[in-house]
């Protein structure tokens, strides 16, 4: 049985915070001994520069307490993060990790090297590249941000090693893995690859931020700050995601990554398969954690057979909202189908050639792009 811990935390308060990663790390058996000597890679989710009250990222505290562990049991934190667009240093300032970062001396990678790495067991993608420093590292301090996600369903431990992917190069896999399925296997394929770099003497450990999520229409701006009040950790990113996500009444059936990563023998699903205390499980438990809403692409997946014309009738499409567009076009730049073009009011999409990745709605600093429905979305969509 794989074991998760899941703790009630309901402030951003470093003590509390820290008290009760050590007790997480006690209680899945995790020994600190490990940690002595060794450069421990720390990967947040930065997804883009924003305040920490719209729980969008890692909050810094939740980060603060992390490096401060590894630090306690004389380990060296490096933090390892490549934003989609933004620089580092940006979502730094505008994050507050800058302070953390300073306050804590805190080594980061800032040349943002890459390497090939290979999973010759990977189902449809054997090869990928992932920021080079994070080989020269001897463990993973994974601290994923709880949110849900209109093409994954929810983005957590195993979406959040996504970002040891360079920048824009995150945006290939979109335009590459254009559907919900086809993503869901690359991130499997990709998690099995950096697992089997970090196998035993190394490993991955997974410190949830669920102290205040995100619902609705995550996993950026668009979406809805939503108090969870827990921390999750594990050393299975698999049992982290499926607890997680149970947490807060979603069908673990739903997320794609979860039960494949599962049949491959990655990580457990099923409450029977996971030790982790019930008792707080129940006491946390959430009801009306409002999911994205998900692209009627996806609903639409079963029907395989759906021409080209159909899927044009069918498909929602990201639509940008005057007077919200700043035409800022950071759309653009990580619009991998180059789809989007400078407008006079608000950026003009070339829907031809858009692939539905919804990446352009993820990167919006203003949430100013919606998702439409066309025709028969509308007629058949069911009524939330």
């Amino acid at each position: 049985m794989s074991k998760v811990s899941i703790r009630e935390v309901r402030q951003y308060d470093n003590g509390l915070i820290k008290e009760s990663l050590y007790k997480s790390l006690s209680e899945i058996g995790f020994d600190l001994a490990r940690l002595k000597g060794k450069r421990i890679a720390v990967k947040p989710n930065l997804l883009l520069s924003s305040k920490p009250e719209q729980a969008i990222v890692t909050h810094p505290e939740f980060f603060r307490a992390a490096v401060q562990i590894i630090k306690d049991a004389g380990g060296v934190p490096v933090l390892i993060e490549s934003p989609a667009i933004h620089s580092l240093s940006k979502v730094f300032r505008a994050t507050g990790y800058d302070k953390v970062i300073k306050e804590e001396c805190i080594e980061v990678d800032l040349n943002q090297d890459i390497m090939s790495i290979t999973n010759e067991s990977g189902q449809r993608y054997k090869h990928f590249e992932i920021m080079k420093s994070v080989a020269g590292t001897d463990l993973i301090f994974n601290l994923p941000k709880f949110k849900t996600h209109g093409l994954t369903y929810v983005t957590g431990a195993m979406k959040n090693l996504f970002g040891l992917i360079p920048g824009m190069a995150k945006t290939q896999w979109h335009l590459k893995a254009n559907t919900r399925e086809l993503f869901s296997d690359f991130l499997v394929d990709y998690f099995e690859a950096v697992c089997s770099l970090f196998i035993k003497p190394k490993g991955i450990v997974h410190l949830m931020d669920a102290i205040v999520g995100m619902e609705g229409n995550g996993p950026s701006t668009a979406g809805k700050p939503r108090e969870i009040g827990a921390v999750i950790v594990s050393e299975d990113a698999v049992a982290a995601d499926f607890i997680a996500s149970s947490l807060v009444g979603f069908n673990p059936k739903l997320i794609k990554t979860i039960s494949i990563a599962a049949g491959r023998g990655l990580g457990k699903k099923g409450f029977n398969e996971i030790e982790f205390d019930r008792g707080v499980f129940n006491k946390l438990r959430l009801e009306k954690f409002e999911s994205a809403p998900l692209p009627f692409q996806v609903r639409l997946e079963k029907f395989k057979r759906l021409n080209n014309l159909i899927k044009r009738l069918t498909v929602e499409r990201p639509v940008p909202i005057e007077g919200k567009c700043t035409l800022c076009y950071q759309c653009r730049q990580i619009c991998s189908a180059q789809a989007i073009d400078k407008g006079s009011i608000v950026a003009s999409f070339n829907y031809d050639k858009c692939i539905r990745c919804f990446c352009c709605i993820e990167v919006c600093p203003e949430a100013a792009i919606r998702i439409q429905g066309n025709i028969l979305s509308r007629i058949f969509s069911p009524k939330h």
